[in-house]
C-alpha cells in the first residue's frame, strides 16, 4: 500500500507540474503583449510621434544647445525609467518606476561605446545640453527576452531624459590636463 501511495503522489506531482507549464507564457506572446501594450501607450499619448527605424520613439519636451552629441562624446544625464502598465482604473500609463538617477548626481556615460543599452544610444544622439526627451524604448533595443531584476522579459522602457552636460572628447582631455596637482604636469 505504501508503494502505491507513492506511485499515486509521483502522478499528482507530474500532473501539476504538466498544467502549471501549460500555464506559462511564450516568448512570442510575451512579444505580442508588448507590442499591444506599446500600441495603446502610443495611441494615448503620442499618436502624432513615429518610431525611428529601430522602433525608438523620441519626444523631445525642450531643444537643448550647441552641437550635437556624437559617438565619443561623455555626457551626464538627469533620468527616471519608468516600465508600461495597463489597469482598469487607470488605463495605459507610466508605470513602475524601475530606475532613476536621482536629484542630485547625474548618470555619465560615454555615447556609443554600448555602455548602456542601444536605445539609450542612439536617443542621445537626437538630442544637445540642455535639451529634456522622453525616450520610449522598445525591449528590441533594451534588454529584450533577457530579465534585467524589476525589469520582466520583453518590456517597453520609457526614460524621461535631462542632458545637463556634454563633454567633447577634446573637451575631457584639456579638461584632465589642466587639473591642479595632476601626476602628468
Amino acid at each position: 500500500m505504501r508503494l502505491e501511495k507513492y506511485i499515486y503522489l509521483f502522478f499528482v506531482a507530474i500532473s501539476v507540474y504538466a498544467l502549471a507549464s501549460c500555464h506559462q507564457t511564450s516568448a512570442q506572446e510575451q512579444r505580442d503583449a508588448e507590442k499591444n501594450l506599446l500600441k495603446k501607450y502610443i495611441k494615448k499619448y503620442h499618436e502624432d510621434v513615429y518610431p525611428q527605424g529601430s522602433g525608438l520613439y523620441y519626444v523631445e519636451f525642450k531643444a537643448g544647445t550647441g552641437d550635437s552629441i556624437v559617438n565619443g562624446n561623455y555626457v551626464k544625464v538627469f533620468y527616471r525609467g519608468y516600465l508600461i502598465e495597463d489597469n482598469d482604473t487607470m488605463g495605459v500609463q507610466d508605470g513602475y518606476m524601475f530606475d532613476a538617477s536621482g536629484n542630485f548626481e547625474p548618470f555619465g556615460f560615454t555615447v556609443g561605446t554600448s555602455s548602456v543599452i542601444a536605445g539609450w544610444d542612439e536617443a542621445i544622439l537626437h538630442m544637445k545640453q540642455g535639451g529634456e526627451a522622453k525616450w520610449i524604448i522598445p525591449s528590441t533595443i533594451a534588454y529584450a527576452g533577457a530579465n534585467q531584476g524589476t525589469i520582466p522579459p520583453y518590456s517597453t522602457l520609457v526614460f524621461y531624459v535631462k542632458v545637463l552636460k556634454v563633454y567633447r572628447s577634446t573637451d575631457t582631455f584639456q579638461t584632465i590636463q589642466k587639473v591642479p596637482g595632476d601626476f602628468l604636469n
